[in-house]
């Protein structure tokens, strides 16, 4: 689930923009939870994961709803916390090192390196931190054009802006039972989060559902309330889990005007 550039915000922050945002059951151990946030697009080969941040996973337990939205959200909450080290040398190699620490919600630690490709598997956990080829494809031109000229403008064998390109990717393998809580699935809503650590922590980019910023946030000109906002930093800003009333009007709004306009790309309203 993309969503890389998501607002100005990060642009000035890249450590801090969420790439990806992915949640399955493992293929490998069933029972578990694989959770997978991805940061930094376009990361070159010397990027590292910042050490003024906390990059966080956020779980709540989900059970389907009896009338009107589709689910109710608990307020049980489990979060896993991943905060990184400056970088460090190692006698003999030019190569930084960085370490990683990864705070449960019961408050346990677990230490791992940056890149290694062994991950730690300890306490109903298994981290992997590090660099990966980005999964998302995109065809920039057309995505452009098409914006521009209120036409679908996507041509067969269009080439992928983000071939070849990095993100650094944080896994973790979760046994829910032994992290979280036994009664805490069997559906569970997740949102990855960057927040700023130290004394006052801000949320800087966070993401749950798929292009939500860039896809129906993004434009302004359909938009007939806000066209002179720029709407993405706010609502990054919001917990996804309880969005305030204050700003609901606004993106209310965009929600209403940018849908329509993708529905009509194709000649054809729904």
């Amino acid at each position: 689930m993309a969503d890389h550039f998501s607002g100005p915000r990060i642009l000035f922050d890249p450590a801090s923009d969420i790439a990806d945002v992915f949640v399955f059951p493992s293929p490998d151990r069933p029972g578990r939870l694989v959770l997978v946030l991805n940061v930094f697009p376009a990361a070159t080969p010397t990027a590292l994961f910042s050490d003024a941040l906390t990059y966080r996973f956020r779980v709540r337990p989900v059970s389907p709803a009896s009338e009107g939205a589709a689910f109710v959200v608990g307020d049980a909450e489990y979060a896993l916390d991943f905060t990184f080290a400056a970088p460090d040398r190692v006698l003999g190699d030019d190569r930084p090192v960085q370490t990683g620490l990864c705070t449960t919600p019961d408050g346990g630690q677990v230490v791992f390196q940056v890149g290694d490709e062994t991950p730690i598997d300890t306490n109903g956990l298994r981290i992997f931190a590090g660099p990966r080829l980005d999964p998302f494809f995109i065809d920039l031109a057309g995505v452009l054009a098409a914006d521009a000229t209120e036409k679908l403008a996507f041509r067969p064998g269009a080439a992928n802006t983000l071939e070849g390109m990095n993100v650094l990717s944080i896994v973790v393998e979760v046994d829910p039972e032994t992290v979280f809580d036994p009664d805490s699935g069997p559906l569970l809503a997740v949102v990855g989060e960057t927040v700023s650590s130290g004394g006052r922590p801000v949320r800087l980019e966070r993401m749950g559902r798929p292009e939500i910023k860039n896809v129906v946030l993004a434009s302004r000109k359909f938009d007939p309330v806000n066209s002179d906002l720029e709407i993405r930093d706010l609502y990054n800003d919001e917990d996804a889990f309880a969005v305030r009333p204050d700003y609901a009007g606004a993106y209310r709004a965009r929600f209403d005007a940018n849908p329509a306009f993708f529905d009509r790309l194709d000649g054809e309203t729904v």
